[in-house]
């Protein structure tokens, strides 16, 4: 298998596979970071030119996002996948989801001790990071960003591309538009236009989206 990335986020998804943590089919990929060494943590491979996942990829499509940003994940992924990869979800152990009516994109990141409700909806490449919380009824687009600690309460609406901060809380039944930013800790009180940015306690815009010409 292949993780996209090789620092930050990607060493956390090294902790969510510890049935190849030890494997010799584990590598890594990072075409832009300088002077990175060849070997993560002296043990796995680390590519470092597209030229050379093609080869990988004949032995095991499979590959695992390993990094932040919901449109570069996204790109990513493309890209990936256009080189003869399969995307595939991260689900950590610790992580509880519901039984029913749970729906999950391909291309998951799910991170240790997070929840996941009962009826709810996780769209592709959707990135759920440690300790963050889906309630019931929560729709989650195509490569969100919900980060540590964050709340989606019932029945809320993500459209796709949303990245929410750390600790922030979503209040039930609300709707964030597409590549919306929520910042850490604020606490969204009414729907959110699509491209637009809140902050702070009460959430209020500070930030819209810039109408095109």
């Amino acid at each position: 298998m292949l993780i996209v990335g090789a620092r930050g986020h990607a060493i956390e998804i090294l902790q969510c596979l510890p049935h190849l943590a030890e494997a010799d089919s584990l590598y890594f990929f990072d075409d832009v970071t300088p002077d990175l060494e060849l070997l993560l943590f002296g043990k796995y491979p680390v590519l470092r030119s597209l030229e050379q996942v093609p080869a990988l990829f004949r032995q095991d499509p499979a590959f695992v996002l390993g990094l932040g940003g919901g449109p570069l994940r996204q790109r990513l992924a493309n890209k990936f996948r256009g080189l003869g990869g399969q995307l595939q979800s991260v689900v950590a152990s610790s992580a509880q989801i519901g039984q029913h009516e749970v729906e999950l994109g391909a291309g998951l990141n799910i991170m240790h001790h997070t929840f996941v409700a009962n009826a709810t909806r996780l769209g592709e490449g959707t990135l759920l990071n440690a300790g963050a919380a889906v309630h019931h009824n929560v729709v989650v687009g195509n490569y969100c960003e919900i980060s540590p600690g964050a709340r989606l309460l019932g029945g809320c609406q993500l459209d796709d591309l949303v990245m929410v901060g750390a600790n922030a809380t979503v209040l039930p039944r609300l709707k964030v538009g597409a590549g919306a930013k929520i910042g850490a800790g604020a606490v969204v009180i009414q729907d959110v236009p699509a491209g637009a940015t809140v902050v702070g306690v009460p959430g209020r815009i500070v930030r819209r989206a810039v109408a095109a010409e």
